[in-house]
């Protein structure tokens, strides 16, 4: 059969699904991935065929000067309320609101050629199965007008699901408020209606949904789920020359993800702290971050190593422990290499709030579309930046998974000492209950299918619901 992927151009979202496609294609079944033409070169490194959408040359629609931006705070809260949402719920639904719907509102414009280039390609290819990233929004409406099955691949937690879920609980409420019954649908409903297709449970939900989130992450929600494991992927690189023995004393990963590794400086100050923590220890610290991450760091004791970028695949194995920021693709790397895990989270809210400030004096933690660290732009005006909360959105539920099973600790840079972080890094090393509890983990993560073993289910699913 023919499997169309698509993806949101970013190696956070192609690389977890990388896998699941290798094993598509080595069960002889044709895979293209649509993205970004942009990014259609990290495509092709994965050993995929691309297919390109939008101009090579142009801007990609993220970071557009009319992008979406995020949610004002008090409406995001206001449907919150109404909802009836506290708690862990909360920001659940500000993860859905105000974070992902940016995203998704970026391929499904129809003032853009992107959303439009990929139904045309669909209706051309005739795909059997869309596998759509849950911030490519278009993938179901392409998958519609060709008549393929259709679904989704989880990139973390389904926040999305659970807030449909929500929403559909309490739609008369909404109504009565004046709000949106729901967001999502609004924002897919003028690409849809332009090729006369409605907008219903089906294509915003899927008609089943890959999870690769293990149990005990994984939110509840009324989709069809297909478990499957998260195998991970970094990236083909060459294998480095000092990897290939093994450590002279305990190494430690630190590894603070992609996502601002281009505009946050020092990590919100928690970069320095731990070098400057592991300076104290007898382990070898190899910090993978580019010079803004280490902004802050005066000194970097012997016992570091920096590095801009290493694959985890390769660097995991030789590790007794790894720092991370919580995010889901490192998190997955940990439980597959048995490494017990310090999982940097500061437990405050994932809301992001609006700043008016000079784009020339933008401080370390906002954000504005178009506007990154060491950049210049010939902007004078005030502007709108994003104060960003100090920590991944996924951090808190990776941190308590981790906390829950033994497998590591949580490490707030805000409330804890350098002192404080270098005894937390001695602890996990040496005591042993973490390897036993990083070995549960990879228990459990072991006893999910493969990609290569939930292709037999794919090519079932995909015969029940293609309608060509």
């Amino acid at each position: 059969m023919r499997v169309l992927f698509t993806s949101y151009p970013s190696h956070a979202h192609l690389w977890p699904v990388v896998p699941c496609a290798w094993a598509l294609q080595s069960a002889g079944h044709e895979v293209r991935v649509a993205t970004h033409a942009s990014f259609a070169g990290a495509v092709t490194a994965a050993g995929l065929t691309p297919v390109p959408l939008g101009d090579p040359h142009g801007v990609e629609p993220r970071i557009r000067s009319d992008a979406k931006p995020p949610e004002h705070p008090r409406e995001v809260l206001r449907f919150a309320d109404v909802l009836g949402l506290q708690g862990e719920e909360r920001e659940h639904w500000i993860v859905f609101h105000q974070w992902l719907l940016c995203a998704i509102s970026d391929y499904v414009r129809t003032d853009l050629p992107e959303a439009g280039e990929l139904v045309d390609f669909a209706r051309a290819w005739r795909p059997d199965l869309v596998i759509w990233d849950p911030t490519f929004a278009s993938g179901p409406v392409a998958a519609r007008a060709c008549g393929a099955a259709h679904a989704r691949f989880l990139l973390g937690p389904d926040y999305p699901g659970w807030s449909f879920d929500r929403l559909a609980a309490r739609r008369d409420a909404l109504r009565a408020a004046g709000l949106s019954e729901n967001p999502q649908a609004d924002m897919v409903g003028p690409l849809a209606e332009r090729y006369g297709i409605e907008v219903d449970d089906e294509l915003l939900y899927g008609q089943w949904s890959i999870d690769p989130m293990p149990p005990g992450m994984t939110l509840p929600t009324g989709t069809v789920r297909v478990p499957m494991r998260y195998v991970p992927y970094t990236g083909a690189v060459p294998f480095p020359e000092w990897l290939r023995e093994r450590p002279r004393v305990p190494r430690v990963a630190l590894t603070l993800g992609e996502s601002t590794r281009r505009f946050i400086k020092g990590d919100w100050g928690r970069s320095p702290m731990i070098i400057e923590a592991a300076g104290g220890l007898d382990v070898e610290l190899v910090a993978t971050l580019n010079p803004l991450q280490l902004e802050g760091v005066e000194h970097v004791p012997g016992n570091v190593r920096t590095i801009e970028w290493v694959s985890l695949t390769q660097l995991l194995p030789t590790c007794s422990a790894v720092i991370h920021h919580g995010g889901i693709g490192t998190f997955g790397a940990a439980c597959a290499a048995k490494v017990p895990q310090i999982v940097c989270d500061t437990g405050e809210s994932v809301l992001v709030r609006p700043s008016e400030v000079d784009p020339r004096s933008i401080e370390d933690g906002t954000f504005r579309n178009g506007f990154e660290f060491g950049v210049s732009e010939e902007v004078t005006e005030t502007v709108t930046t994003w104060e960003l909360p100090a920590k991944k959105l996924e951090a808190t539920p990776t941190s308590e998974y981790v906390i829950g099973r033994g497998a590591g600790t949580r490490l707030d840079h805000r409330t804890q000492s350098v002192d404080e972080i270098r005894k937390m890094i001695d602890q996990v090393v040496n005591d042993a209950s973490y390897a036993r509890g990083a070995q549960a983990v990879f228990d459990d993560w072991l006893s999910m299918p493969s990609p290569a073993g939930v292709v037999p289910v794919l090519e079932r699913l995909t015969a029940e619901h293609r309608r060509r």
